[in-house]
């Protein structure tokens, strides 16, 4: 998704990007894989020093609420990954941390008599990438 886009959603949202928060924005795009909010601001602290980390939380809030952040809880922490506002799933992976989006998706518009109807979904699919995975079988074959 393009940056001139996803400030004009901001926009419309009243949310006025400033400098630092542009750079938050621009750091998280980029990433390529889930963060936590301290993990972002320590990146952005790189390039730009001055941002606070109530700075970041309040970005990743506002995008959360735009769809345009998918938090994840893995071992008890948030992390969060930028997303485009088309509806799709995510393969995540343990060990790197990035993030594969999967547009292929199954229907789940069926009424269901015994709970109800089903309005939208999400899945997240949870594993090893397949670079971690040849870097666990190179390891394991060194092993003893």
């Amino acid at each position: 998704m393009e940056l001139e886009l996803i400030k004009s959603k901001l926009h419309e949202s009243n949310f006025r990007l400033t400098q630092e928060r542009e750079v938050v924005l621009t750091t998280f795009m980029n990433s390529g894989q889930m963060l936590t909010p301290a993990q972002l601001h320590d990146c952005v602290k790189k390039e730009y020093n001055s941002v606070g980390l109530t700075t970041v939380y309040r970005l990743i809030e506002v995008l959360t609420k735009l769809g345009l952040a998918t938090p994840f809880l893995i071992d008890g922490e948030i992390y969060y990954t930028f997303c485009s506002d088309h509806h799709h799933h995510h393969f995540v992976c343990l060990d790197c941390h990035k993030v594969k989006d999967i547009y292929e998706c199954l229907e789940m518009t069926h009424k269901y008599d015994d709970v109800g109807t089903v309005n939208y979904h999400r899945m997240d699919l949870y594993g090893h990438c397949k670079n971690c995975e040849r870097k666990n079988i190179n390891v394991k074959s060194l092993e003893p």
